[in-house]
């Protein structure tokens, strides 16, 4: 005769045990050993620093970091933790919290270098001002994203604790003054000064004053009430000098910088979560390169509103004040752009046209680019005449291949000169290539259009 057994329903499916007295304890202690496990170490470690009798008194707040970020978040946390905070102890868990494990760090980089920063750690912190405790876990989750629970006493105010943190990144945090893409990562600008662009007195007095002494004087407006915002459109064809005038006006000025470029604009709410940060580390500079090829941002040639485009158009003149931000933008084709971005007034304020240089403005910026090379027996004047058409990128290019025919000729010695020959050489070659760029721009038009 067979045991009688007892069925059971789970939510895994239906089982049987033995019915007996033993059968029936070991099944209950072996419930009683899952609930209860092995115990948390972490809200042992919370508990024990609140003075509490149970983590279900303490109360807790989230914060969620995007990969792209967490470099200046961490950073800006961490030392804004040093500062008003003291670290009581500092502790790494597992994932489970049942057993501690070393601190994990992660290297990213910084305007001072590379820099190894805690990722997976858990700080005991005492207000210095209030000695309020709190506990900072922070976790990593999917890849690089950080996510940080905040623990506190309910009497503690959670949104001084976040509002302080604020204020401290906004005003003295890592991102104030350097400059970076649209992905929040750290560039490096090529020092370029005005003399290093070629400019009309009237183009550069107006980005000067519209720019440059407007972002160093922000307060003058404010307090008469004025707007505190700017919005300049830089336009001509490719290699006139529009990139190199950014990089001149980004040398001069103390404001942050976001410099983005279409690469790096692909999905909805990237442009508006730019313009958000802009806005908290105001005065800053927005520069937006070949605003044209913005995330396809052209309704003419995407056919219909293109949802990146609005994005723009919103942070440029929308509800939110765009106080203390500058925004630089510039295309090679001003004719492609749509009339709702640069035919508004609160868009764009002044525009800059960069035209092709006449004869003399080859003259002088041949001889600003020759200034630093040795030459000799050089008669500009049949080389200005026969480069009708050249911008400013073609002039410098062909004083670069003279020199690079100069020092191959003498066997690459330092002082090598440059000649008429040299030049009339590299000349002839950048022509035959325009020559042949423009022929394929007529066989491929739809192929033709490029950007720089």
């Amino acid at each position: 005769m067979s045991q009688p057994a007892i069925k059971l329903d789970s939510p895994f499916g239906e089982f049987s045990i033995p019915y007996s007295e033993q059968a029936i304890l070991d099944l209950m202690r072996k419930i009683q050993k899952v609930q209860e496990g092995d115990p948390n170490l972490f809200e042992e470690a919370v508990v024990d620093f609140f003075g509490l009798e149970s983590i279900e008194d303490s109360a807790s707040d989230w914060l969620f970091w995007e990969e792209n970020k967490v470099p200046i978040y961490l950073y800006d946390m961490l030392e804004w933790l040093k500062r008003d905070f003291t670290l009581e102890n500092e502790i790494a868990y597992s994932m489970s919290k049942r057993k501690t494990t070393g601190i994990q760090y992660h290297q990213f980089s910084y305007p001072d270098g590379k820099v190894n920063m805690p990722i997976r750690v858990s700080y005991f912190v005492r207000c210095k001002e209030t000695d309020a405790p709190y506990v900072l876990d922070f976790c990593p989750v999917d890849g690089l994203h950080l996510e940080v629970q905040i623990m506190h006493l309910p009497e503690n105010s959670i949104e001084q604790f976040h509002q302080k943190y604020q204020e401290y990144g906004t005003k003295e945090g890592i991102l104030r003054g350097h400059t970076v893409d649209a992905k929040m990562r750290f560039l490096q600008i090529d020092e370029v000064s005005w003399d290093d662009v070629v400019l009309s007195p009237q183009q550069r007095k107006s980005l000067d004053r519209n720019i440059v002494k407007f972002s160093s004087h922000i307060s003058l407006y404010e307090s008469k009430n004025l707007p505190t915002s700017r919005g300049c459109l830089l336009t001509g064809p490719p290699g006139t000098g529009k990139t190199l005038t950014c990089s001149a006006i980004m040398n001069q000025v103390d404001s942050t910088i976001f410099y983005i470029t279409s690469e790096d604009i692909t999905d909805r709410g990237q442009i508006s979560d730019l313009y958000d940060v802009a806005r908290k580390v105001a005065p800053s500079i927005v520069v937006v390169e070949d605003i044209d090829t913005l995330g396809g941002i052209d309704r003419n040639r995407a056919g219909g509103d293109h949802p990146i485009l609005g994005e723009f158009l919103n942070c440029l003149a929308g509800v939110e004040s765009n106080s203390g931000v500058v925004t630089i933008a510039t295309t090679n084709y001003p004719e492609y752009l749509d009339k709702a971005l640069v035919d508004r007034p609160g868009r764009f304020d002044f525009r800059i046209d960069f035209g092709l240089p006449d004869e003399k403005l080859r003259k002088h910026i041949l001889e600003k680019y020759l200034s630093t090379f040795n030459h000799k027996n050089i008669d500009l004047k049949p080389l200005v005449k026969a480069t009708d058409g050249m911008t400013g990128a073609h002039l410098k290019e062909m004083v670069m291949m003279a020199y690079m025919d100069s020092l191959e000729a003498s066997g690459y010695k330092k002082t090598t000169k440059i000649t008429q020959k040299h030049l009339e050489q590299s000349m002839k070659a950048i022509t035959e290539n325009r020559a042949k760029y423009n022929h394929y721009k007529k066989e491929r038009p739809q192929e033709s259009i490029l950007h720089g």
